[in-house]
């Protein structure tokens, strides 16, 4: 779909959305933190997918990059409280595939790791748009994150328990990195195009009949899918 086709479907919804309920898109795009994508490895328990997400969400955080060569990803509606329907979550069973791209984008890819050469979270400045990567719940990040990291990073712990369910560590990982990551919005500024797809997927949450407007809007523009 071009960009002109969804700025007319998004025109399409509009029709429908109540004028308060595009303002609130408009301004939680507008502090949405697209220069931190959250990437999360083989999370298998779904309370803990879906309290991540829930999180990720309240944080800001637009894209989701879920690996899932291991285990499956697998959603608690009761606990995500819906969450997984205002962010763009991208699926894959390729690790490697995935980190690679978003490399290639220019996204420096931060592991949170104990590794010898890890440094504390709270010492970590980016100076360009970062990929959190977080790993599964017993064995943490994957021998391909690993390699192919940036940089690794810990949480610091004063207590006798060293380790965090994963869940909390990644909201922590996330208040950390968002208020670190959001001011290079002003030089890494996200497209038209970005702002529109998240536009479309809102409303498309939002309007319970979305799916009838979209199969007449493609069938009137001749468009084989979104």
């Amino acid at each position: 779909m071009t960009l002109d086709q969804k700025k007319a479907l998004y025109q399409r919804f509009c029709s429908v959305l109540t004028p308060e309920r595009q303002q609130k898109f408009e301004q939680v795009w507008n502090q949405r933190n697209t220069c931190l994508h959250l990437v999360l490895e083989n999370i298998y328990q779904s309370l803990n997918a879906s309290a991540i997400v829930r999180t990720a969400d309240a944080m800001g955080v637009q894209y989701l990059h879920v690996l899932e060569d291991e285990h499956p990803w697998e959603m608690n509606r009761k606990i995500s409280k819906g969450a997984m329907d205002w962010m763009d979550i991208q699926r894959s069973k390729d690790p490697r595939e995935m980190m690679l791209s978003l490399k290639s984008k220019g996204f420096e890819l931060v592991v949170t790791d104990f590794s010898p050469t890890a440094i504390d979270i709270e010492d970590y400045h980016p100076k360009r748009p970062v990929a959190l990567v977080m790993g599964t719940e017993l064995t943490g990040i994957s021998d391909v994150a690993r390699e192919l990291a940036d940089l690794s990073v810990v949480i610091p712990m004063s207590g006798f328990s060293q380790s965090l369910n994963v869940s909390v560590a990644t909201g922590i990982a996330i208040s950390q990195l968002s208020r670190k990551t959001m001011h290079l919005k002003s030089v890494f500024h996200p497209s038209e195009e970005e702002r529109l797809d998240a536009l479309n997927l809102w409303s498309k949450n939002a309007i319970y009949w979305s799916d009838q407007i979209l199969r007449d809007f493609l069938l009137e523009n001749q468009i084989n899918s979104i």
